[in-house]
């Protein structure tokens, strides 16, 4: 290892529900580092709220007290921070901002951008105001749900709808709900992940277009993929799990929807102000293309479509995390 050579800390774990999948991601990235170009250095964050050095995955089940890595210390460790952590504190503007109060170069989107895509309810009202099609939604806040709301629902909306945290990724905490009947526990489940909750209008049997982007000011923006879920929808197992959703890379879809979908993912990204790299999910039906989310820190994972989508542009892996790198500001 070259002493002026730069070093990167792969930070990954995290206080979320997407620890372990963070863990996956990061020795995705680690198997495909640019180890001529940068140094690696892995940083685990644990479940209670601490940073470890380690020298491999294995140290993650047991972490040695002696490689505890204070925040003030970072720089000590790493000139430049490549987070891989998924969810709350991880992708919400947390880590960003500790990372900023250290004055230490990133990867991927700002503290604000960070959360405003990963909070779904603030996301889903900003859209609304730069009059980007998505479906209905409706939000409730700290676990309260009036007869007056529960009757606005049964007239609004059309069964099925999706109940959602407002703060959660990889599906976690999401119901698709067939019958009122299981509104309310639909309901508390979301609650126990967040003090927010979407009801959002479902579609049958939408195709699940999602795009990766690539970039600063300059962007690369993939050619549309499509995911087709096993289950009824993209969930946690079929994510990571089951292993069995179709990917279809480039997304068989016409040219006026290919350059619409690529038109508006761009623009949303610019518009929520991201950086460095993010993935755009979309919803089509009936040739009606409804923006879904943005994913500020997209899975890493061997099927992540984050990687998949770029690597169809003619980046390899290494090129990818390369640039990424590149991109930190």
């Amino acid at each position: 290892m070259q002493n002026n050579m730069l070093k990167i800390g792969l930070i990954f774990g995290g206080l979320s529900n997407e620890h372990e999948v963070s863990i996956i991601s990061a020795q995705n990235i680690a198997a495909n580092f640019d180890i001529k170009k940068y140094a690696p250095v892995l940083i685990f964050w644990n479940k209670n709220g601490d940073f470890f050095r380690v020298e491999n995955f294995k140290e993650v089940k047991i972490p040695k007290k002696q490689n505890l890595v204070k925040i003030e210390d970072f720089k000590k460790y790493f000139d430049i921070a490549f987070p891989i952590t998924h969810g709350k504190y991880g992708e919400d503007g947390v880590l960003q901002a500790i990372l900023e109060s250290q004055k230490i170069k990133y990867c991927g989107c700002r503290v604000l951008s960070s959360a405003l895509c990963m909070d779904k309810a603030v996301f889903k009202q900003f859209v609304e105001g730069q009059k980007i099609k998505q479906v209905k939604f409706k939000i409730i806040i700290d676990n309260k749900l009036s007869k007056k709301e529960l009757k606005e629902i049964k007239r609004e909306f059309i069964l099925p709808i999706f109940v959602k945290p407002a703060n959660s990724g990889s599906s976690v905490g999401i119901t698709k709900v067939k019958n009122l009947k299981n509104l309310y526990s639909a309901i508390k489940i979301a609650f126990q992940h967040d003090n927010k909750v979407i009801i959002e209008q479902g579609i049958e049997k939408p195709r699940e277009i999602e795009i990766a982007i690539l970039g600063n000011k300059n962007l690369i923006v993939s050619e549309p993929g499509e995911l087709k879920p096993f289950n009824e929808f993209y969930d946690y197992n079929d994510k990571y799990k089951l292993n069995k959703t179709k990917v279809t890379i480039p997304a068989k879809l016409n040219k006026k929807q290919i350059k619409e979908i690529k038109e508006i993912a761009g623009r949303v990204y610019r518009i929520c102000c991201c950086a460095g790299f993010a993935r755009v999910d979309f919803l089509l039906k009936d040739n009606k293309i409804y923006l879904n989310e943005i994913n500020t820190l997209p899975g890493f994972t061997q099927n992540s479509m984050y990687p998949l989508l770029m690597m169809n542009k003619g980046m390899s892996y290494k090129q990818l995390i390369n640039r990424i790198i590149e991109l930190a500001s």
